[in-house]
């Protein structure tokens, strides 16, 4: 978890945003940030900061700016009253989820998202999986098509062999040409991801 503001501006600094999404807010929740909880926990989890702006051009990458929010306490509030009814289909944060970290501007809410068990997903909003279910790319949150949320429900509710452990089987088991072809297809759709750091357990820890 984020707990200081040099953890929040070397964030900020590397433009992770792919898994990262800032927000200017000042006294409220933004209605957008739940459409990001759900893209977060749908794909591979992540981070909105709440009281930072995010400034575009076409000429250069986007900038940011800490603004802080007037008071973190009321967001942090309204956004537990929110998130523990019927506007989101799951609740997947812990207390520890959702911090205010103050800085030199200003108190900034850091949320981190996990990605949800599959046997949670989908994630959606607003009472309807078809409707308010969405999805991380790149720096955007879109709406997953009907056949991807039927997917998700499937998956979550089959009965296949996906979610078994195998026991007594290692990393010398991996076929390692497929799992490098995976990693060149998942750098390519998400080239600034934290994950391609990784070794190749840790990684495959990470997508779970």
């Amino acid at each position: 978890m984020i707990t200081t503001e040099e953890g929040i501006r070397s964030m900020l600094g590397k433009g992770e945003r792919t898994i990262l999404e800032c927000k200017k807010a000042a006294r409220e929740v933004p209605k957008s940030v739940w459409e990001t909880y759900s893209s977060f926990a749908n794909t591979y989890g992540g981070f909105i900061f709440l009281g930072v702006e995010e400034i575009r051009d076409r000429q250069s990458a986007p900038k940011y700016q800490i603004l802080g929010v007037e008071s973190s306490d009321k967001v942090i509030k309204d956004f537990w009253n929110t998130v523990n009814s019927d506007k989101v289909s799951a609740n997947i944060l812990t207390d520890d989820d959702v911090l205010p970290v103050p800085t030199s501007e200003g108190d900034v809410v850091v949320f981190r998202i996990p990605r949800a068990d599959y046997t949670m997903r989908p994630v959606y909003i607003n009472g309807n999986p078809i409707k308010g279910t969405y999805k991380r790319n790149y720096e955007g949150d879109y709406h997953c098509s009907e056949q991807e949320v039927r997917m998700m429900i499937r998956d979550a509710f089959g009965d296949g062999n996906d979610g078994l452990i195998l026991e007594g089987y290692g990393m010398e088991d991996i076929d390692l040409p497929t799992l490098e072809r995976y990693r060149i297809l998942f750098k390519t759709d998400h080239q600034d991801h934290v994950w391609n750091s990784l070794d190749n357990k840790e990684f495959l820890l990470q997508i779970g």
